[in-house]
This record gives structure tokens, C-alpha cells and sequence, in this order.
């Protein structure tokens, strides 16, 4: 593996070195991306984490969905919350909230891995509010790509409830939390997913030199979705086909978000092959979820749609507030 990793390293220094200009305008345009979308919908998660990792969050939400997690997907009630912050927060903040709440609520390894591999993807607020109000100028689109996302992650955490069962070793601590600090970790993670965006843009900007313009935007696409919505978006292509593209590549994450989760999950038994390879079954699970959507009437005018036009920020916010409601309420039980 470590070979790998310097095999990858060299190689990488190859091609910027190769092809600087290409490298230096996909890493402008990675950044530009990131700046406009992803930091906004993620920074909430990132500073309110606290609340919805803290013990009595995670004793609220296991009272609430306790006896549901252990019927339905054969895990134990301190599940609960890693599955809905994982599903809410979006990778890698939310594999960030998984590792942390798993280690401190008693969780082994396998129950682990079934969790954060099948939570991993996109924030509701980027989904809504970064590629569909920001991105494709239409909301509703992003509220079809969350639905089929949240279809794909219902699916995989059935599909799992069996997996994994002889990793029984306990999950260890992470090494590191955002409890103490939150807003100095918070713009710690965000200016992590700045650079892991920076390098795979410029990677990609590097490789659309050898391999041609148009092998060079599929590359984008499996690199680093964020910028690769980008492109899809302005391609010259049917509604029904654009969606199809843009679901599978939010289930898959595209190799940047991964390798931010794989960093994030690193020491607790995750296996990284496995957890690539239940991504790529994830983006086809929301190709087929978004055929089947496509086939159902829309509402346009929601009234939901407007307050978050372009807001991914206040969305997120919104949100981790939601989550935060059991915690608040068992807190103020505790004090009365």
C-alpha cells in the first residue's frame, strides 16, 4: 500500500509538472467551486457538530429510533444518531460525526463501516441549495437528486444489515474532536476540503491535456463531482439524461470526497475497496431512483423552494438546528 501511495504521488507530480497551465486553471476552478457551494453548505455541520455528537444527543436520538435501528437495519440504538447526522451532515463531515459518535457510544467496527459506507454523500443543503437553486438555477431539480439519494442510502442500509458481523473489534478514538474547538475545526475541515477539491482539480485539469476534452470531463466527473456538476450542467443535453449523470455521480462522491472520507475513517477498520465499491453500487442505485422520480409529477411551485434559493448556507444552518431539537429537549428535561 505505501508503495501505491508513492507510485500515486510520483505520478501526480508528473503531470502538474507536465501540464502547469491546465493543472493551474483546474485548481481555480476547483477552488471557485468550492468557495461558491460546498464551503456554504457545509460549514454549519462542521460548527454545530457539538451538538448533535454530544451524549446527550446521542442518548436522544437512541431513545427515539433505538428499537427502529435494531428491527430494521440489525444495529444497535447508539446508531441512531451517526445514521442521521451521516445522512444530513454529507461527506466528509458527516464520516466525520460517524467516527466520532461510533467510538464513544460503543460501536464495533462492522457496524461501523455498514454505517458510514451506506450514509456517505451530499448534504441536503448542497443538494438543494448548491446544485439545484445554485448550479442548475432550478430547485426542484436538487430536491429530486436528495430523494433519490435518500432512497440509495435506505436501500444500502437494508442491504447491510447482515454485513460485516464477524468485525466485532471496537471502534478506537479518532484522534481528534471538534467538541473542545468547534469553529476553529470547522475551518479547519473546510479548508481541508479546499485543498483535497485544489489538488484533484488540478489533477484533472493536467490529465484533460493527454487524454482529450472529452475523456477529460468524464475524469472530472469520477475526480470531483462538485466541479464536475459544473460541467454536466452545461452540456448540451436532455433534462431526463443530465439528472440521470448528476444522480449517479453524487451516489457514487467522485474519488475526492472519498478519499476525504477513507482520511477521515482511517485506523477504524474501513476497508478502503469495500467502501469504493458500495459507492459505485450507491451511484447506480440513484441512476435508477432518479428514472423512477423522473416519471413522477412535480409540484413546482413549492412553497419550501424559494427560502432557499441560493441560500445553501442558511439551509444547513436550518437543518442542524432540526437535529439538534432531541438534544435540546433531553437537556432541558435533565435540568428541570
Amino acid at each position: 500500500m505505501k508503495k501505491l501511495k508513492w507510485l500515486g504521488g510520483l505520478t501526480g507530480m508528473a503531470l502538474l509538472l507536465s501540464s502547469p497551465q491546465a493543472a493551474a486553471r483546474g485548481a481555480v476552478a476547483a477552488m471557485a467551486q468550492w468557495a461558491a457551494s460546498v464551503a456554504p453548505a457545509l460549514f454549519p455541520f462542521l460548527a454545530l457538530m457539538p451538538l448533535l455528537t454530544c451524549e446527550d444527543a446521542i442518548a436522544a436520538y437512541e431513545a427515539l429510533l433505538g428499537r427502529f435501528m435494531a428491527v430494521c437495519f440489525n444495529l444497535p440504538g447508539a446508531a441512531a444518531p451517526a445514521m442521521i447526522v451521516g445522512m444530513a451532515a454529507g461527506t466528509p463531515a458527516g464520516a466525520l460525526a460517524v467516527r466520532d459518535i461510533a467510538a464513544r457510544a460503543g460501536m464495533n467496527r462492522g457496524q461501523l463501516q455498514r454505517v458510514a459506507a451506506a450514509t456517505a454523500g451530499f448534504s441536503p443543503a448542497f443538494l438543494v441549495g448548491g446544485i439545484g437553486a445554485g448550479i442548475l438555477n432550478n430547485p426542484v431539480l436538487g430536491w429530486k437528486l436528495l430523494v433519490a439519494q435518500l432512497l440509495t442510502q435506505m436501500t444500502l442500509m437494508l442491504s447491510l444489515r447482515r454485513a460485516w458481523q464477524g468485525h466485532t473489534e471496537p471502534v478506537g478514538e479518532a484522534g481528534f474532536t471538534m467538541v473542545d474547538r468547534p469553529i476553529r475545526g470547522a475551518m479547519l475541515g473546510i479548508l481541508t476540503i479546499c485543498g483535497y477539491m485544489t489538488l484533484f482539480g488540478a489533477l484533472a485539469g493536467a490529465l484533460g491535456e493527454w487524454v482529450g476534452r472529452v475523456p477529460a470531463g468524464v475524469l472530472l466527473c469520477l475526480m470531483d463531482v462538485p466541479s464536475g456538476v459544473l460541467r454536466v450542467s452545461g452540456m448540451m443535453l436532455p433534462e431526463r439524461m443530465k439528472l440521470a449523470l448528476l444522480a449517479g455521480m453524487c451516489g457514487f462522491g467522485g474519488l475526492c470526497v472519498i478519499a476525504q472520507s477513507l482520511g477521515v475513517l482511517r485506523g477504524s477498520g474501513v476497508s478502503a475497496g469495500e467502501y469504493i465499491g458500495i459507492r459505485a453500487v450507491a451511484g447506480l442505485l440513484c441512476v435508477g431512483y432518479m428514472a423512477l422520480l423522473q416519471g413522477l409529477p412535480t409540484i413546482e411551485n413549492m412553497r419550501l423552494i424559494e427560502p432557499i434559493r441560493e441560500k445553501p448556507l442558511a439551509m444547513g444552518a436550518l437543518i442542524t438546528s432540526i437535529l439538534a431539537v432531541p438534544m435540546l429537549i433531553r437537556r432541558m428535561k435533565s435540568i428541570s
